[in-house]
This record gives structure tokens, C-alpha cells and sequence, in this order.
């Protein structure tokens, strides 16, 4: 209990010491004042925990959510010092993962765009905190989807039209919601959180299909990054 209180204390004071500095430095918690750059850029990449959402008529349902990657560059755009818009360029590899007794792994690749707005606070001159959120657009590019059975496997390609017996059937355009955070230390280095919310039902379906079916991409991203 006493090392508990101590950690606890060592945190507030801590956290009351980069309060000092940071109102030395701003007034609020918000500045509308310009910023001191111009554009910045950086590069990002980090673990993905993908999965995706079936819904069909009402009734929800999730695979396993499958670890990749995602790796990509940004630019930073300033509006004033406490805002910004983000951009880039995302290489993402998403997917979802069934391990039952037939086990199913889906592994599409996509480029993405984010446009975000991002809050920007300096905690410190050394400490800036970031939030962030806004869509992205991404375009399927490839990925496979491997069936295994009774120690057996095929595969199939995971976009295209659902009438070709060689595809999964998903559509190759998606779009959603991006939120995360980060912190940047001593104005290079970047560690961030997101989750991604997809919007868009990328399965194909026959025209016949009268049913109220779809599927919608999730993701969780962890990211490390350099700003230079």
C-alpha cells in the first residue's frame, strides 16, 4: 500500500509540474494564435487488431480478430497551434479469423487516406498531446481468404463480384470513422491509439438477395512513429 501511495503521489506531482509549464507557455487549453510551422510530415507503422462485423437482420455477429500491420506517412497541417489537419497514406492489412474446427482466415490489404482534425496541447516543450478523428477512405488492392478442413486448404481471392466461384465477394471500396490519440516527445517521436469504425457494407450480394445482411470492417491500431 505504501509503494501504491508513493507511485500515486510521484504521478500528480508530476502531472501538476507539466501543468505549471504548460500554462506558462498557453493561456488555455485551446490557441487560436498561428502556429509556429508550417506543414510537417512523418512516418507511421505499428500492430493491427482486425476484425470485422456481420449483421443480418438485426442480429449482430464477430469473428476472432486477426493480429497484422499497418504502415504509412502523414502530413501534419496546421490551422492554428491548437489545431490541425491530418493526412497520409496508409498501407493496411485488415481481416478477421475463424479457429473452430473448419478454421477461415481472411487477409485483405488496403490503401487508406485519413482526414482527420487533430487537437494539438503542449503539456511541455518537450510533451505535445494529440486527439484526433475523422473519416478515411480506403481501396482494396489484394488479399486472399484461406479455407482449412479436415487438414485440407484452399483459398480463394477476398474482392470480387460474388458471382465468381474464385472470390470471397467483398467490394474493394470502404470508408468509416477514425478516432485516436497520441502523445509526440521531444517533437519526433510518436506513440498513438486508434480504433477504426467501418461504415461501408463491403459484402457483394446477388440481386436476388432480399435480406438486410452486411459486413463492416473494425480495427484497433497501435502505432509508433518519427515526425521530421
Amino acid at each position: 500500500m505504501k509503494k501504491i501511495l508513493l507511485i500515486a503521489v510521484c504521478a500528480v506531482c508530476s502531472l501538476t509540474a507539466s501543468a505549471q509549464r504548460a500554462s506558462s507557455s498557453s493561456s488555455s487549453f485551446f490557441s487560436t494564435e498561428k502556429a509556429d510551422q508550417g506543414i510537417t510530415f512523418g512516418i507511421r507503422a505499428g500492430l493491427n487488431m482486425a476484425n470485422m462485423s456481420a449483421s443480418e437482420d438485426g442480429v449482430s455477429a464477430s469473428p476472432e480478430s486477426r493480429t497484422s500491420f499497418h504502415v504509412g506517412v502523414i502530413a501534419d497541417i496546421p490551422l492554428m497551434q491548437s489545431l490541425y489537419i491530418q493526412s497520409g497514406l496508409f498501407f493496411q492489412n485488415k481481416g478477421y479469423k475463424f479457429d473452430d474446427e473448419e478454421k477461415e482466415t481472411a487477409k485483405p490489404m488496403y490503401l487508406e487516406i485519413p482526414i482527420l482534425a487533430s487537437y494539438r496541447y503542449n503539456f511541455s516543450d518537450a510533451i505535445q498531446l494529440q486527439i484526433n478523428a475523422g473519416p478515411y477512405f480506403a481501396y482494396g488492392i489484394g488479399g486472399k481468404v484461406k479455407y482449412e478442413y479436415n487438414g485440407r486448404s484452399t483459398e480463394d481471392d477476398f474482392f470480387g463480384s460474388y458471382d465468381d466461384e474464385d472470390c470471397a465477394g467483398y467490394k474493394r471500396f470502404d470508408c468509416g470513422l477514425q478516432f485516436g490519440a497520441g502523445v509526440t516527445f521531444s517533437n519526433h517521436y510518436y506513440l498513438g491509439f486508434a480504433y477504426q469504425l467501418g461504415l461501408t457494407n463491403i459484402k457483394d450480394l446477388p440481386s436476388s438477395y432480399e435480406g438486410d445482411f452486411s459486413v463492416k470492417n473494425r480495427n484497433w491500431m497501435i502505432s509508433l512513429g518519427y515526425n521530421f
